[in-house]
């Protein structure tokens, strides 16, 4: 949570310049993914953005309707961030689906943008995407604990945001179903062509733009355990390279490519993850499959990890 209300420390100092902006050239958003954290958010923002018809935020996680993160900047501040010019206009926020830390979200959406919002949510295997946020947390030196005892706590944040339906009901109750779209990391990644077109037939485009730049996918995953995460995640929160961190997504698609090689080189595939022991993995796969029983009515389709689990 501090780095991601830390990343926007210096629009206080340029607040009245940002509203100045937004009179003139912002617009609010019509499209948003609300999550879920490590479940490819951040490929679907940059592939969403690559449609001419979509304009997708810079930076990507914008955070505005988080109350404690930065809804105090206002309305014309994040309008500021969209290109008015663009039909459709759209953000990225994973904390938008953090209950119970973060509250109200969808209520505070809904009131601001109105009920013909479009609404993206992904979603993965919830335990892979435990997994996942634990080598991340390890990776960047935010979890000490080993996987066993981290896992335990069943009010963590490890086993919340794995909650899809939990997550997922208020904006069914914000703007209805119709207006939402859940898919998968795992279709994103096996079909991804065919995923993105019901993407953008859903965003209301055309669904038949297609681009090379789908072959990539950004933060795989692939280097959250080793020296080259841990050396730039460490490192951006020095003094001087904060504002690398702040305005890395506002850099140019292909430089940003670059960065991200280095980092999370898409050509070593996913990271290896390690072996949950039989009697975790059951436990946690009878605690999940009320839940994704409950993901399945409200999104209206199947997932393969609930038939895996029977």
């Amino acid at each position: 949570m501090a780095r991601a209300r830390g990343r926007f420390a210096a629009e206080h100092r340029f607040l009245a310049r940002r509203r100045r902006k937004a009179r003139r050239s912002g617009a609010l958003p019509n499209l948003i993914v609300i999550g879920g954290l490590k479940c490819g958010t951040t490929s679907l923002h940059h592939y969403l953005n690559l449609h001419p018809e979509i304009a997708m935020s810079r930076p990507k996680e914008l955070n505005f309707f988080v109350r404690e993160l930065n809804w105090e900047f206002g309305p014309e501040w994040y309008a500021s961030h969209f290109d008015r010019a663009a039909p459709v206009r759209g953000e990225t926020s994973p904390h938008y689906t953090n209950l119970p830390r973060f509250e109200g979200v969808a209520e505070r959406m809904r009131e601001l943008l109105g009920a013909e919002t479009r609404i993206i949510y992904v979603v993965r295997d919830p335990i892979e995407r435990m997994l996942s946020h634990y080598l991340h947390n390890v990776g960047g030196g935010y979890e000490q604990r080993d996987l066993e005892q981290a896992f335990s706590d069943e009010g963590s944040a490890y086993f919340t945001r794995s909650l899809y339906a939990m997550q997922l009901e208020p904006y069914q109750r914000a703007f209805g179903m119709k207006r939402v779209l859940v898919i998968s990391r795992e279709e994103l990644a096996g079909g991804r062509e065919a995923t993105m077109r019901r993407v953008f037939q859903f965003a209301g485009v055309d669904p038949g733009f297609e681009s090379e730049q789908f072959a990539r996918e950004w933060e795989t995953g692939s280097g959250k355990g080793g020296g080259g995460f841990r050396l730039m995640d460490r490192a951006v929160r020095l003094p001087g390279l904060r504002a690398l961190d702040r305005n890395f997504d506002r850099l140019p698609e292909s430089l940003r490519w670059l960065v991200e090689r280095v980092i999370h080189d898409p050509e070593t595939g996913a990271a290896p993850k390690p072996e949950l022991p039989a009697s975790i993995r059951e436990r946690l796969t009878t605690l999940f499959r009320t839940d994704g029983t409950r993901l399945e009515e409200l999104a209206g389709r199947s997932f393969p990890w609930l038939e895996r689990s029977g």
